[in-house]
């Protein structure tokens, strides 16, 4: 499989892809190393992932040239929204995932149970499949793989045909650190392969991409009733408030939608801002947008980089040219410019939206904002609101107690006030939402508790003590329990206090096998 640079179109490695038949036994063999490696103590464990960092470090311009060759995004952000992020996952996981997952002691407060010691203790899963995009070809599949192997499990990653070589780097490095090649397994290739691996019987699948092809993986490990966890699609609402710094705010939202040419699973697709400072934002943001340059992510000038696929592009020149059939008229931008298997397009800026145009309904995943004006925060709200996707939102605004109000009736996973995007790069944060955005948690303990299961432990210290619940049954134990359910659990003190008197003869007179 040829993997190709989408600023030029010219080839900038091979690899060999996997044959889907090999699926199940590479995660046959990875179960069979999952043991293990799970009874190494996890401070051996979090050694490898501290290697895999220091290795990251060392070689962070050669990481950040080789994911903006592959990707195509400004080299600037390969550091700002790859290695600086990924780094801090690191970071995270290597020091505070004893602390999150150690055993938790479980209390009985029935007095009858008191001789029983019991406790949670959070198991790996055993094999973790991992199927990741191309649009961070480092930062996501790290947020993924280093939790899962800091738990014990063995991980079956699968990088995006898009990004092979980014992802075939990071099994470089983690190998380097020692790592058994059959603790963390790579597989390369397109949709057959996700599929075998959807169908092999991993333990827990993980998937980040779009909701239809989550959809479709769904359906695969339906059979096999294997655990999911979904990052799928959005369409984020950025709200800017009538008391909102309109510099701020346009310039906020003129990188919250273009970074990474606007292909970024929560930037913003949706732009909502109060009609009393609808026209100055709108002015505000088309000088700036004026300032931005797109071209070829290595130069270290370029803000805006290639498309990485002709799919991507057409999705993307449909959507605006349908608003635009549908009466919405371009404010900025609006050049697609497709050569020599190359695909830019200048950062573009719609309003006069209508509402059931697909730009406003669908995933856009490119450099284009759709800004759309509203009289009231309950309007505000129900324009956000009115998405099938609830991944992310922003509010933007002077007055912190208005925001959260607004906030906290957002249909969203997260809600940012007077930022974008960069919630996604706080390793204790959380990220993931609602509706057809997916299922499951990454990033801090939630993200770690994907990675496990809560398995229970009880250990019986009276263990030659018959239990006065075991048979046989007869109206003497009967005449107990009814006397217990007063006592333990009665608001009423005479009733506890007579519960007693039948207590003591009853339980004399009980007798077990």
């Amino acid at each position: 499989m040829n993997s190709l640079d989408p600023a030029t179109g010219s080839l900038i490695g091979e690899l060999e892809a996997t044959s889907p038949d090999l699926i199940q036994g590479i995660v046959s063999e990875a179960r069979s190393a999952q043991q293990e490696w799970s009874r190494l103590p996890l401070r051996k464990r979090s050694e490898h992932i501290r290697q895999f960092g220091e290795i990251l470090v060392s070689r962070k311009r050669i990481a950040a040239e080789l994911i903006s060759q592959e990707n195509g995004k400004p080299i600037a952000e390969s550091y700002t929204s790859e290695i600086i992020p990924t780094l801090d996952i690191v970071r995270y996981y290597a020091y505070r995932s004893a602390g999150a997952i150690k055993d938790r002691r479980v209390h009985n407060r029935i007095p009858l149970m008191k001789t029983k010691k019991a406790f949670v203790r959070y198991e790996p899963y055993g094999v973790i499949g991992i199927i990741s995009p191309w649009n961070y070809p480092l930062l996501l599949p790290c947020g993924q793989i280093i939790p899962a192997l800091m738990t014990g499990n063995t991980v079956v990653f699968k990088p995006s045909e898009y990004t092979p070589l980014v992802g075939d780097m990071i099994a470089q490095f983690l190998w380097e650190t020692g790592i058994p090649r059959k603790v963390f397994n790579i597989v390369q290739g397109g949709g057959d392969v996700g599929a075998a691996l959807a169908c092999s019987k991993v333990n827990k699948l993980f998937f980040t991409g779009s909701t239809a092809t989550g959809k479709k993986i769904s359906g695969l490990a339906a059979n096999t009733l294997t655990p999911l966890s979904l990052e799928l699609g959005s369409k984020d609402a950025m709200i800017v408030l009538d008391d909102a710094d309109i510099d701020s705010a346009a310039s906020g939202a003129i990188w919250g939608s273009l970074m990474n040419a606007g292909q970024t699973c929560v930037s913003i697709e949706r732009c909502f801002v109060h009609e009393k400072i609808y026209d100055r934002f709108l002015d505000v943001l088309q000088t700036k947008i004026k300032k931005l340059r797109t071209g070829k992510g290595s130069d270290a000038g370029t803000d805006i980089g290639p498309i990485i696929h002709k799919a991507q592009f057409d999705t993307i020149r449909f959507q605006v040219e349908d608003a635009v059939r549908k009466g919405a008229r371009i404010a900025a931008g609006g050049d697609f410019l497709e050569k020599n298997g190359t695909y830019f397009i200048s950062p573009t800026v719609l309003i006069d939206l209508p509402k059931e145009c697909s730009l406003m309904t669908e995933e856009t995943f490119g450099p284009v904002l759709p800004i759309t004006k509203f009289s009231s925060d309950d309007e505000a709200i129900g324009l956000a609101n009115d998405s099938r996707f609830g991944l992310a939102a922003s509010v933007w605004t002077a007055d912190k107690k208005r925001g959260m109000a607004i906030a906290q009736r957002l249909q969203a996973g997260a809600v940012i006030l007077n930022d974008i995007i960069s919630y996604y790069g706080n390793s204790d944060g959380v990220v993931g939402g609602p509706k057809e955005s997916g299922s499951g948690r990454v990033h801090g303990r939630e993200g770690l508790f994907e990675m496990v299961f809560p398995k229970y432990y009880e250990i019986e210290r009276a263990w030659r003590t018959k239990k006065l619940w075991w048979y046989p049954y007869d109206s003497t134990l009967l005449h107990f329990f009814e006397a217990t359910v007063d006592l333990l659990f009665s608001k009423s003190l005479f009733a506890k206090s007579k519960s007693l008197l039948k207590l003591v003869p009853n339980f004399l007179r009980i007798k077990k096998i």
